[in-house]
């Protein structure tokens, strides 16, 4: 999946993605996962920054700026994530509770003995 830039790009999907970043989106038929849908694309930014790997990361940084990926993160408010992934994605993108509000977490968490 290259950089999509310029007119006249043909649609990019995410089947074009590198084997590591498919791994991640095993819920969804990658073929119809495009990136210049704003949806998909942050199904695909999401499912990155919150299970990925450092390859994963790699490619990502060489798709979106930082800038990038934060503001989109931002715009969708943490959707599909629970709170230990809002959290997660806060940290990471140094974002704050108004940009990704918290959720209510019922599920099991460890205590950090930090």
């Amino acid at each position: 999946m290259d950089r999509p830039r310029g007119t006249g790009r043909r649609s990019v999907s995410a089947a074009e993605a590198p084997d590591v970043v498919r791994r991640l989106l095993k819920g969804y038929d990658v073929s119809t996962l495009s990136w210049a849908n704003p949806d998909h694309r942050y199904a695909i930014v999401r499912a990155i920054l919150v299970r990925g790997d450092d390859q994963a990361a790699h490619w990502l940084g060489s798709i979106l700026r930082r800038n990038e990926v934060r503001a989109l993160v931002r715009q969708y408010r943490g959707a599909g994530c629970n709170e230990p992934e809002r959290r997660k994605l806060r940290r990471e993108l140094r974002l704050t509770v108004s940009d990704i509000p918290n959720r209510p977490y019922l599920g099991f968490e460890w205590q950090s003995h930090a």
